[in-house]
């Protein structure tokens, strides 16, 4: 597994930076075992060597991407949770909020608040956070009036070391029995045993495989 500090700009920094966080980079293979279909956009050339934060920017500002999303989750887009919103209006949502998702993040790295826009996954990993990693997640943007934008990552140390693992769109209100969700918590428990295995459980020890 491969990984790519997104912050401080600088890798070299690293070590010294009050908080780091940085992006899983997955091959082919990892992918497709996670659920990703083997015509997916998401394998062609054009997004395959972005790290999994910057691909999603990549492709939610793809329109073809975002139609095929729409296609795929159509049922859901036209229940009572969406308001039957259309396939124009989901795709213009979309990017009107990518532009202030992205800087609300980066600004967050840049500030060292980036912690703030994180909270655990379950509530039960809250009292985990003091001795172990966590699964964590972001929520940013709106389409609708719905906040269903969600970053996934792992909590190496807490305030001190997130990685990214990749993100999607909240398709239905009960997320677990979404295909898009289930495909993005493989990819974070995936991330997480690799960690755990490596001993990887610092901002140190994360720094020192990533560079």
């Amino acid at each position: 597994m491969e990984f790519d500090i997104i912050y401080p700009e600088k890798k070299i920094d690293a070590f010294d930076a009050e908080c780091v966080i940085a992006a899983v980079f997955f091959d082919e293979n990892e992918l497709l075992s996670f659920g990703v279909k083997s015509d997916s956009i998401e394998l062609d050339e054009a997004f395959y060597s972005y790290n999994q934060f910057e691909k999603i920017f990549e492709l939610w500002s793809s329109p073809q991407y975002l139609s095929d999303f729409y296609d795929q989750f159509k049922t859901y887009f036209q229940a009572e949770y969406w308001q039957k919103i259309s396939e124009d209006t989901f795709l213009s949502e979309v990017s009107r909020s990518l532009n202030m998702i992205r800087r609300t993040i980066m600004e967050a790295m840049g500030n060292n608040t980036f912690h703030e826009l994180i909270e655990p996954l379950e509530t039960v990993e809250a009292k985990k956070r003091i001795y172990e990693s966590i699964r964590v997640k972001l929520k940013q943007g709106t389409i609708i009036g719905h906040h269903p934008f969600r970053f996934y990552a792992i909590e190496v140390e807490e305030k001190k070391c997130y990685l990214i693992t990749g993100a999607t769109i909240k398709v239905h209100k009960d997320m677990k029995k979404a295909a898009n969700t289930e495909i993005e918590l493989r990819k974070l428990e995936h991330t997480l045993q690799y960690i755990n295995d490596n001993g990887i459980d610092t901002k140190d020890t994360f720094v020192t495989q990533a560079i």
